[in-house]
């Protein structure tokens, strides 16, 4: 019976040694391990389960709205310049706040790379960093250019980087005028090679953003990656530049790709469950004996409507993000009968 701000519940014998031996290793009463698995990250040892963004506005915000999940959420500001101004995000931030999770506004470079002109941004640092006060968000992206998108438009690899590092720059200047610097989020970019993400981290400690001052690194340009060798070495490469007490967001991670980095990661986000119900109609299934997702084609007529589809890729989406972080919790946990294999 509860009493006060407690409840008794029944733990399995097995599961609450598992939470114990957890909790041991990383300092914590069971009590205090259980409160930040409900916070949704837990970092002890090798076991890192990150953070879920999902990504979507107008019905796909609703849809989750309506579902009654718990859920972090990406915004894109892309989708709010309208007219030379940001305008009609108030429903999006209400149906997001909503959700009960952590709210991440992204720099929106996906709605405008076709008509970058000059390869730059409808919208200045200021006007960014003020749309980003005015939602009261959690996390800021700084402003940056997607590399896998430009790259083949005739943009040059340093030439991006460089670019992204001073919009960086500017967006973290007008978010220390305001005092929301511990909400930036640097992003670092590069294409096709391990080395020019760190240069890009590099220029960026050559203007005082370090590590040591900026907790969360966003890390672009993978979501469109064919190699996971790539992806894996991108991500292990920043881990490392980064040190110790860094957190990692991958942008836009593949879902394929998700199951190799995991538990590298400190936070990812997607929108393929969106993508899949409006594009080519099709609902996600997760199978853990594959350990990927099988897509159904069930559009038939009127039958199954967009939205119900992407009600059902969500759920999925979340029972994806469950089953992967309870491998990583039997990973780093003794096994009584036999073996847990790892994920691959």
């Amino acid at each position: 019976m509860p009493r006060g701000d407690w409840v008794s519940v029944s733990v399995k014998r097995l599961l609450y040694g598992r939470l114990l031996e957890v909790a041991r290793r990383s300092n914590l009463s069971v009590n205090d391990l259980i409160e930040k698995l409900l916070n949704s990250q837990v970092n002890v040892g090798d076991l890192r389960c990150p953070l879920l963004f999902l990504a979507g506005a107008d019905s796909a915000l609703r849809v989750a709205s309506e579902s009654g999940v718990r859920v972090n959420w990406l915004l894109s500001a892309g989708r709010y310049w309208r007219g030379g101004g940001f305008r009609g995000y108030e429903c999006d931030l209400f149906y997001a706040k909503g959700l009960g999770g952590l709210i991440f506004l992204d720099s929106g470079a996906q709605q405008f790379y076709r008509k970058f002109r000059g390869f730059s941004y409808p919208y200045t640092a200021g006007e960014y960093i003020r749309l980003a006060v005015g939602m009261g968000v959690d996390l800021v992206a700084t402003l940056d250019l997607p590399l896998d998108l430009l790259v083949p438009r005739g943009m040059s690899v340093a030439e991006g980087i460089k670019r992204t590092v001073e919009l960086g720059v500017g967006v973290v200047a007008e978010a220390e005028n305001l005092g929301m610097l511990h909400k930036v989020v640097p992003v670092l970019q590069g294409y096709d090679d391990p080395s020019q993400w760190l240069e890009c981290l590099d220029l960026y400690k050559q203007h005082g953003i370090t590590p040591s001052r900026f907790r969360t690194w966003g890390v672009g340009s993978l979501c469109m990656a064919r190699s996971r060798r790539l992806v894996e070495s991108v991500i292990r490469e920043i881990r490392r530049a980064l040190g110790e007490g860094a957190k990692i967001h991958v942008f836009g991670l593949s879902l394929n790709h998700l199951r190799r980095v995991y538990g590298l990661i400190d936070s990812y986000d997607t929108s393929a469950w969106v993508y899949w119900a409006k594009i080519d109609g099709a609902v996600l299934v997760w199978s853990p004996r594959k350990r990927a997702f099988i897509h159904l084609q069930v559009r038939d007529g009127k039958r199954y409507d967009t939205e119900e589809l992407m009600e059902a890729n969500l759920l999925q989406i979340i029972e994806m993000h469950k089953w992967l972080c309870e491998q990583l919790w039997r990973s780093s946990t003794p096994q009584i009968c036999g073996e847990t294999r790892g994920l691959t």
